[in-house]
């Protein structure tokens, strides 16, 4: 990968997480998953993205201990 194309990946993920992140984690707390997220919020961004934010936002939960690390939270 380009200096420059890492460069604008990296922006990209920070703008997202910046304007969804926090959300995305408290409908994670809620027991919400990627495809739930999907089907109920109108967020404009693609399945992939929206989880791999979800995988991201479980793993922090866990390990900040307020979510459980359980086969129905999906692998972590």
């Amino acid at each position: 990968m380009a200096e420059g194309d890492y460069f604008k990946q990296a922006l990209g993920d920070f703008v997202r997480n910046f304007a969804y992140g926090d959300e995305i984690k408290k409908l994670v707390k809620r027991g919400y998953d990627t495809d739930r997220i999907v089907r109920e919020m109108q967020y404009p961004l693609s399945a992939a993205t929206l989880d791999k934010m979800v995988r991201r936002a479980r793993e922090e939960l866990i390990l900040e201990g307020r979510m459980e690390d359980t086969p129905e939270n999906g692998d972590v």
